[in-house]
């Protein structure tokens, strides 16, 4: 795993001034590759790397690496390279180490971009062909990896990390305001834009050209078997453990020590499972909260798992305490604004287990690849709901509905509040539902706080382009094809990405190998969900290696107490990213609605601490980016 960054100039590259700003970039990609880090220069084009050193740790693995014409940089790892290698071998290349980036670059060298269908990995690919005079950037199916560039003239700058990105240039950028409407709306940048103008994320499974006559973007993969193949649920499930256990294998070489993340839910117990029947001395890790209510703990349910498949157990504890000290490093952590709660107990769990492991693999992904989120549900009660009488619905439940509680301060208040959202959104078209149960403001809110106006896409036109590609398929297959399209990248990767690469740790995430994926699009949605039951494949195709409490243990997203947090330790920290003053000073964010959120919060009127930690990570962002870091 490591960092990139690059530049290439058709007007010729001022190597002098350039190796100064590349200090500063491999200063803030070093966590991403803490190892090794170099630069390479043509009068054209120039590298930077940062390398973290998982496979071939010898100076064969090293990059930038050179064969011929071709110069490349990547971030990954390729998990089929030695079938890949044999392959080549076959074809006369020769290799001078072990090293999964010289199998990389033996591909490109033999078949060009056709290399990126063969390969089944994680990765940003850079590479600079010095015959044709072109440079080529590409990111994996699923963007797992980041890679953000900017062109300008006969100019194109590229890096991991937008801060890298942006000491490459020299600038600190100008703010989008689209994409800051669409950052509070969902409380993180989509992929198809960035929260800086003419900064440009390589679209997961995309592709860009850059030569002296410009750029242009192609997309080399696309996931679109949604129209079922299975017809017989044995075969199914048959199939998709064997994809499941070939993908974990690969995802268990390393030169280094290796472990996994273990929460409570079935999608991490079923890698550690497949990983148990693979190595006696599987390691695991576990995060939970001391002095939270006891609907945010998974160490008791993860450690009966763990006691169940004889892993080596790491237990971590997270006091409301460390919270403060924890916002700081977290939010210097994440490039783009990014208000995924969850990427506290996501960073703590990674920077543990760096103490013991340099890659942990994960059960990631699953819960979008298999229906296993409650919106899923929601999904296939819609359908339902909407044979009820429209006059029913507008005037008598909707506004029953608007009257429920919007709290998880227990069990029933919890339901309450889920009901409420079903309701709010239930009655909508495909797009506009799946985006509003996403969505933590409205359009018609977003008009109301955020000063500046503009023009741009929202989050129902963003989802609706990616359903309307979306082949076929039953509406949950196409809900599951828009969420790994749209908001898996975006959020629960960039989420893990960033976390983890601030601390120097692979993740590896096996229920996101592509050919897993595509044997589930191939299922009809009623092999994932049905009669109330979310990622029914996934459970028969593993009871037999599991407890049956795993998968009788109700559904519960990685979460923390913030609301807690947020009346208690943190309340400083919301006070001062709401100030009036400040935001008046900003001209971005009118002060009503925030001081409104806290005194609803404060009094226990409804739940708002999602909003509040969105502007609190926006104001983390903007000071970080833009004034002197959070104070």
């Amino acid at each position: 795993m490591c960092g990139l960054a690059g530049i290439a100039d058709f007007d010729g590259i001022d190597r002098g001034g350039l190796e100064t700003r590349l200090k500063r970039v491999l200063d803030r990609l070093r966590p991403r590759g803490p190892d090794a880090q170099s630069t390479w220069f043509t009068e054209t084009c120039a590298f930077a790397h940062t390398r973290l050193k998982i496979i071939d740790l010898s100076e064969a693995g090293a990059q930038p690496m050179t064969d011929g014409p071709l110069t490349l940089v990547y971030n990954g790892e390729i998990y089929n390279f030695r079938a890949l290698r044999s392959e080549l071998e076959g074809l006369g290349r020769s290799f001078n180490g072990n090293s999964d980036t010289e199998v990389l670059l033996a591909g490109w060298r033999q078949w060009g971009e056709d290399v990126l269908p063969r390969l089944a990995g994680m990765f940003a690919i850079a590479v600079w062909n010095a015959e044709t005079s072109t440079l080529t950037l590409a990111r994996d199916r699923f963007g797992k990896k980041p890679l953000y560039y900017r062109t300008a003239a006969r100019r194109l700058s590229f890096a991991s990390d937008l801060v890298a990105l942006s000491r490459l240039d020299d600038t600190d950028g100008t703010i989008d305001i689209a994409a800051l409407r669409l950052f509070f709306a969902l409380r993180f940048v989509p992929e198809s834009t960035s929260i800086l103008n003419d900064v440009v994320k390589v679209p997961p499974g995309g592709l860009v050209r850059f030569g002296a006559a410009g750029a242009d973007t192609v997309t080399w993969y696309r996931l679109t078997r949604q129209s079922a193949l299975y017809g017989d649920r044995r075969a199914a499930a048959a199939d998709l453990c064997e994809a499941v256990d070939t993908a974990v294998a690969e995802r268990m070489i390393a030169d280094v020590p290796l472990g996994a993340f273990l929460s409570g839910g079935i999608d991490s117990a079923i890698v550690v499972a497949s990983m148990a029947r693979q190595d006696e001395h599987v390691r695991t890790f576990t995060i939970g909260f001391e002095d939270a209510p006891a609907y945010y703990e998974e160490r008791p349910a993860a450690r009966r798992i763990a006691d169940h498949l004889g892993t080596r157990h790491v237990e971590i504890g997270v006091t409301s305490a460390m919270t403060r000290e924890l916002c700081e490093a977290v939010f210097n952590a994440y490039d783009e604004p990014f208000a995924d709660s969850s990427a506290l107990p996501t960073y703590v769990v990674a920077r543990e287990a760096r103490h013991h492991v340099t890659v942990a693999l994960s059960g990631d992904g699953g819960d979008e690849v298999f229906a296993g989120y409650r919106k899923y549900l929601g999904e296939v009660q819609a359908a339902r709901y909407q044979h009820l009488p429209n006059w029913l619905r507008r005037h008598v439940i909707e506004p029953l509905g608007a009257a429920l509680p919007d709290s998880k301060s227990d069990g029933w208040r919890d339901r309450a509040r889920q009901v409420r959202r079903f309701l709010s959104h239930a009655g909508k078209n495909g797009a506009a539902r799946q985006a509003g149960w996403l969505r933590s403001l409205s359009e018609d809110e977003l008009d109301a706080m955020i000063i500046p106006t503009a023009a741009g896409p929202t989050p129902e036109s963003l989802i609706a382009e990616i359903r309307d590609g979306c082949d076929g398929g039953d509406p949950l297959n196409r809900m599951l094809c828009a969420d790994i399209g749209f908001g898996l990248p975006a959020d629960m990767l960039t989420k893990v990405d960033r976390a983890s690469m601030a601390n120097s740790l692979e993740v590896r995430c096996p229920l996101l190998d592509h050919r897993v994926v595509e044997c589930a699009a191939a299922m009809p949605g009623d092999y994932k969900l049905s009669a109330g039951r979310t990622k029914r494949i996934l459970r028969e195709a593993f009871a037999d290696r599991l407890p049956e409490e795993v998968f009788d243990r109700p559904k519960k997203g990685f979460e923390i107490p913030i609301a807690e947090w947020l009346t208690g330790g943190l309340a400083d920290l919301c006070r001062w990213a709401i100030d009036p003053t400040r935001l008046a000073r900003q001209e971005l964010l009118r002060p009503e609605m925030p001081a409104q959120w806290l005194d609803d919060l404060a009094a226990g009127r409804r739940d708002t601490s999602w909003q509040l930690w969105t502007v609190i990570a926006f104001q983390a962002w903007w000071e970080r980016q833009f004034g002197d870091g959070v104070s």
